[in-house]
């Protein structure tokens, strides 16, 4: 991990600022009116609402829960850019980096993959659900080869490692909510109780469908994910919060560049890599399925929409998140009410983000709520990625045409397996660095996708 983030920083964050140019560039050409689908009078097959729910949903899993309230106080201690640690100027930069780490240029990486299989999918009509096909206009044959199930198979073990790291991440919030209510103790054993509830409710909502399981699931947890952080916001400190939000995302656009670009080669301090750099890996790994997912309910959206969408629905999504919980946080150690950053760092951002919680009227039915929105979040994860994994497994998938169930189901239990078992033999850390590494192979792949993309749109629109 470490070999990787220091020897190919320039090239994580050289994808992620090229995968926003490109997508931009396409947004705003003649290009960004063509319409995802062989009729060009085809209505989009869900709401901008429910089809949001889905892409916003898929993409943060429990994760941003977690480090919506706590990451600031990682980057409070360990500062950018040679700013002054645990002055008063780092909590607006603390807040700042992590709406920048979840923001645009995340999306975009998620964007890429959706817009090349989309587009091959729907308008050119080929309805062979595979990551290698979107590479064709730049290998040619070469993707019915080695190469092309080396390209499958590369995208398999980056849904499987991602899904790993976002379960770990998000189970111990969970459980340590749950044992705080129940008035029980923690640990590996509560842990897999979470694994099991999610393993039940998602293969449940992948059996029943896209539009029966997936879409319900996903609109139920916006509602309870919004609905906690509405709460926060309105009995929390409001006028600080929304203060200190507008200065961070004034930091943030001030210097999207430099933080997009910033390796600290000359200064070896470690930050971008330990964050921007391993961020950037993270949301790459993830990239190919979060573009053959969100492909599946776009039929009938402009290519422009489908950019717009993710970009503007998830930035903007993960950004309140941030604000409201992270602003929050700060302003609990601010008021000397809570170390938090102490916390974050000494005990870790499960514990920090129980304790922040624990501060809030009503902390019992906001523990529960927070229990029951992270196990949804997780489901809706594991479904969106078992769904997924289906159609890839799929020879051929006809518009409109469901995976065989038995299949979403294989995927399910496939997914849930492999993370139990890691958590006996003590290698979940191990699995979720694979995951940031299988992102060297895969940042490979988009760039093949950006440039197939741009290869059919001029030949099919020329």
């Amino acid at each position: 991990f470490k070999w990787m983030t220091n020897s190919f920083d320039f090239a994580f964050l050289g994808i992620g600022l090229a995968s926003l140019i490109f997508l931009l560039a396409l947004a705003f050409s003649r290009h960004g009116n063509i319409k995802l689908s062989a009729d060009k009078n085809a209505e989009a097959e869900f709401s901008k609402g429910a089809w949001g729910a889905m892409v916003f949903l898929a993409g943060i899993a429990s994760g941003l829960l977690l480090w919506g309230g706590t990451e600031w106080g990682y980057h409070f201690a360990w500062t950018p850019f040679g700013i002054e640690a645990k002055s008063v100027e780092m909590y607006t930069v603390a807040q700042g980096y992590g709406i920048f780490h979840w923001g645009p240029t995340a999306w975009a990486l998620y964007c890429v993959p959706t817009i090349a299989i989309s587009y091959i999918y729907y308008v050119r009509q080929k309805h062979i659900y595979k990551v290698s096909e979107s590479c064709r206009g730049a290998l040619g044959n070469l993707v019915d080869g080695p190469i092309g199930t080396i390209i499958n198979y590369t995208f398999i073990f980056g849904v499987l490692g991602a899904a790993a790291t976002s379960l770990g991440l998000g189970t111990p919030m969970i459980s340590g909510a749950l044992a705080e209510v129940l008035g029980v103790s923690g640990g590996m054993y509560m842990d897999m109780i979470v694994i099991l509830i999610c393993t039940a409710i998602f293969s449940v909502s992948s059996g029943l469908g896209l539009s029966e399981g997936i879409k319900r699931l996903s609109t139920f947890s916006t509602l309870l994910t919004l609905a906690i952080v509405a709460y926060i916001f309105v009995v929390g400190p409001t006028k600080f919060i929304l203060g200190l939000g507008m200065d961070s995302l004034g930091y943030m656009v001030e210097n999207y560049i430099k933080m997009s670009t910033w390796t600290d080669t000359a200064g070896k301090s470690g930050f971008p890599q330990a964050w921007t750099v391993f961020y950037w890996a993270w949301w790459v790994a993830y990239a190919p399925f979060m573009g053959m997912f969100v492909t599946r309910f776009s039929r009938g959206r402009t290519i422009r929409e489908v950019i717009f969408g993710m970009l503007v629905y998830g930035s903007s999504g993960c950004a309140i998140f941030y604000i409201v919980l992270g602003g929050y946080g700060i302003n609990l150690q601010m008021e000397g009410i809570l170390p938090m950053s102490e916390l974050v760092n000494t005990k870790g951002v499960s514990v920090a983000i129980i304790e922040l919680f624990k501060t809030l009227p009503a902390s019992g039915l906001v523990l529960i709520a927070l229990a029951a929105s992270g196990i949804v979040l997780l489901a809706t994860t594991f479904d969106s990625a078992a769904y997924v994994m289906a159609c890839a497994t799929t020879k051929k998938l006809e518009e409109g045409q469901e995976p065989e169930r038995s299949n979403r189901l294989f995927w399910c239990f496939a997914i849930a397996i492999l993370p139990l078992t890691l958590m006996f033999l003590g290698g979940l850390k191990s699995m979720q660095t694979a995951s940031v590494l299988v992102g060297l192979p895969v940042m490979g792949i988009l760039v093949l996708m950006m440039i197939t993309t741009s290869k059919y749109i001029k030949e099919d629109n020329a």
